[in-house]
């Protein structure tokens, strides 16, 4: 399978090192995996044989110096255009717009390729679009990635609960805000921790859309608008973030309780409330098990009742190994339906 891939940052350099890593076990399952282009924001790598991973991350490193199959100003758009492949990996960060991803993906779809993506901010804009035009064009629309990293939901809800009816969700969907919350409840101030978990690597240094809740809203809409088969946006979310969480950590802390940034999908008959704010939790709650830079989620359904997910989260590395699950997902099918 002809792979391009669009981004390639950290998510995009771990998912390099994994194909590397993994190549021999990917064989043996007969899957001949070949990245024929990878476009920065500043242009496009190709080699329509499969380009060498090891010899693009060294390059990339070195910024492309010498490197004569790297084309400078070739972009992602026209890279999807002109290459053929199979699948395209849309890896660009997450913007209030959508775009560049956007474009990406839609352009994927015209000429009928399959998308994995890690990409929140396309399907926060336009959800039901993207997932029409996958339908039209009979691709593959793939994005575990963008929901709380490598936890696995979208996979878990396709294969084990097709039938059931889920008429709640609960989740720690950002990892910054809950290592924050953790470093405040051992004492320090909010610029403390925030301060923390920029030295840590945990937040960027433009961490408001972390810190405000925007992040874990973006990932409260795509999971709703999954589940429930809508096309809900960013403002259909009830937001509050932590910047005034001190009052509610210490009340906690007299209560014997713990505080973190709940993510809460309920379903109230045709009704579906979507918010996201930081909340008490008893110590025997098991998001209170949940901490730093772990996330999790619990599905409340009809019939299975509880199902609670929880998953330890260290680096891009994770995120890659979700968006490789997807790339493998959709490796395998087309295998089968050939």
């Amino acid at each position: 399978m002809k792979i391009q891939v669009i981004g390639l940052g950290n998510v995009g350099k771990s998912l390099l090192g994994l194909l590397l890593e993994e190549e021999k076990k990917l064989k043996a399952k007969g899957l001949d995996l070949r990245i024929v282009s990878i476009s920065d924001s500043k242009g496009t790598a190709v080699n329509e044989n499969g380009l060498e991973l090891s010899e693009v991350l060294r390059y990339k490193e070195l910024g492309w110096h010498n490197c004569n199959y790297y084309s400078k100003g070739y972009s992602a758009i026209d890279a999807i255009k002109n290459i053929n492949s199979d699948l395209v990996v849309e890896l660009t960060p997450s913007t209030i717009d959508g775009e560049p991803g956007l474009s990406h993906i839609k352009e994927a779809f015209v000429h009928k390729k399959h998308v994995v993506t890690a990409n929140k901010g396309p399907l926060v804009v336009a959800f039901k679009q993207l997932k029409n035009m996958a339908l039209e064009n009979n691709v593959y629309f793939l994005y575990e990635a963008t929901v709380a990293a490598h936890v696995p939901i979208f996979c878990l809800l396709s294969s084990c609960f097709i039938t059931d009816e889920i008429l709640k969700v609960e989740g720690i969907f950002n990892a910054t805000t809950n290592f924050i919350i953790c470093e405040m409840e051992r004492g320090f101030s909010f610029q403390e921790a925030l301060d923390k978990a920029i030295k840590a690597g945990w937040a960027e240094t433009n961490y408001a859309d972390d810190v405000d809740g925007i992040d874990a809203a973006r990932k409260v809409v795509i999971l709703a608008n999954t589940i429930y088969d809508r096309d809900f946006k960013l403002n259909d979310v009830k937001i509050e973030g932590i910047r005034n969480v001190d009052p509610l950590i210490m009340e906690a802390k007299k209560q014997g309780k713990r505080v973190k940034l709940l993510c809460e999908i309920i379903k109230e008959h045709d009704n579906i409330i979507l918010q996201v704010s930081p909340k008490m939790i008893s110590q025997d709650n098991p998001f209170s098990t949940v901490n730093y830079g772990d996330m999790s989620v619990k599905f409340y359904f009809k019939n299975s009742q509880e199902i609670f997910v929880s998953a330890k989260f260290v680096s891009p590395r994770q995120t890659a190994q979700a968006v490789l699950n997807d790339i493998v997902t959709v490796a395998l099918n087309k295998k089968c339906t050939g």
